[in-house]
């Protein structure tokens, strides 16, 4: 996942941190009432996460895993928000939702020692269940080795068991489809080999 950089002398495994203050999920559904509403935003918190990669060879080495706190999910309407949280994401059951990376597909260097776009395929686990995604991302790497990926992926949510949210009396649902924007940022901590695996 990281960029290659030519201002690293040697090869070695960096491993970053995940800002969380500085990194954002938003999550974006059709309104039951799509027509006249539109869509609507809502945003969660990461907990913790982590990655590493060697600069010089990202596709084999790279790795994610991110802890996303799906009880901070937060959108314009509080009585939305209730419902999102009991009916749908059902967080007093599922009070996490992790990603981890499998592998590193589509790499391609658009800026010797600077930017980069991949493929990061992984498993999502939501909602108590488990399934392989394919999340694109662009990746900045800076000469002090601060790391920046910022990505956008559309999934049905109702794969992961979850119901959409219902209005008029639960006449009219929401769209099956979440679309997820993504920055994350994040500080170098270390260079050992270690693939590091963040915790709840």
């Amino acid at each position: 996942m990281l960029a290659a950089s030519r201002t690293i002398a040697r090869a070695e495994v960096l491993h970053f941190t995940v800002d969380t203050e500085n990194s954002s999920i938003t999550a974006t559904v059709d309104e039951p009432l799509s027509r006249i509403n539109g869509t609507v935003d809502g945003t969660f918190q990461i907990l913790n996460g982590e990655i590493s990669g060697d600069p010089a060879d990202p596709a084999s080495t790279g790795h994610v895993a991110i802890v996303i706190n799906p009880t901070t999910y937060h959108s314009d309407s509080n009585h939305r928000d209730d419902v999102v949280l009991r009916d749908a994401l059902e967080t007093r059951t599922y009070s996490m939702i992790r990603f981890v990376s499998t592998r590193i597909e589509d790499l391609k260097m658009e800026a010797p020692g600077a930017i980069g776009s991949a493929t990061v395929v992984g498993n999502l686990i939501l909602h108590g269940t488990t399934r392989e995604i394919r999340v694109p991302v662009e990746v900045t790497l800076s000469p002090d080795h601060e790391i920046s990926a910022n990505g956008e992926v559309t999934f049905d949510y109702t794969d992961y068991g979850i119901t959409p949210p219902r209005a008029m009396f639960g006449a009219l649902a929401a769209g099956k489809e979440v679309d997820l924007k993504f920055h994350i940022a994040g500080t170098v901590v270390g260079d050992s080999t270690a693939s590091p695996t963040p915790t709840p």
